[in-house]
């Protein structure tokens, strides 16, 4: 079954909202109830449209006050394989080119989970509380099921 046309949207937003209810927090081995239900299709979609996200909130961050964030590609490495690491570096470039996702399942919620933080903390550093990000991301979710774009 084909899920609709928000549903990647709408379980990105969730995702992050559900990590700013944790202060931006990334737990090992959590496991986030809307990315645990999804499939492997589902999982790459979400991953895309986590990176749309952050990609805008990275712009609005850079635009506002120009500051530039990354992801700590240090430590990032530990934890997922190589092609990963590449995939995440590929989903937050501003510019357009081959997004591909990683193979693996574990490294697909690792970098889920950390573009979700990489949002929370260019917000943060916009001037919203975690509380405040939650629940935007909480409104957006749920304008994204009730505004699909086609």
């Amino acid at each position: 079954m084909t899920p609709p046309p928000w549903h990647a949207p709408r379980a990105a937003y969730l995702l992050t909202a559900a990590m700013a209810d944790n202060a931006g927090a990334i737990v090992a081995g959590d496991r986030i109830a809307e990315w645990a239900g999804h499939d492997e299709s589902a999982q790459r979609d979400v991953l895309a449209a986590l990176g749309a996200q952050t990609r805008l909130v990275l712009k609005m961050l850079r635009d506002e006050l120009g500051v530039e964030i990354e992801m700590d590609w240090r430590s990032t490495p530990r934890a997922v394989c190589s092609q990963a690491l590449a995939a995440a570096r590929e989903l937050i470039k501003p510019k357009r080119g081959a997004r591909a996702t990683p193979e693996c399942a574990r490294c697909r919620e690792i970098i889920a989970k950390a573009m979700c933080s990489l949002q929370i903390q260019a917000y943060f550093r916009l001037g919203f509380t975690p509380l405040m990000i939650a629940a935007m991301c909480r409104q957006s979710a749920n304008e994204a099921a009730m505004f699909p774009r086609h």
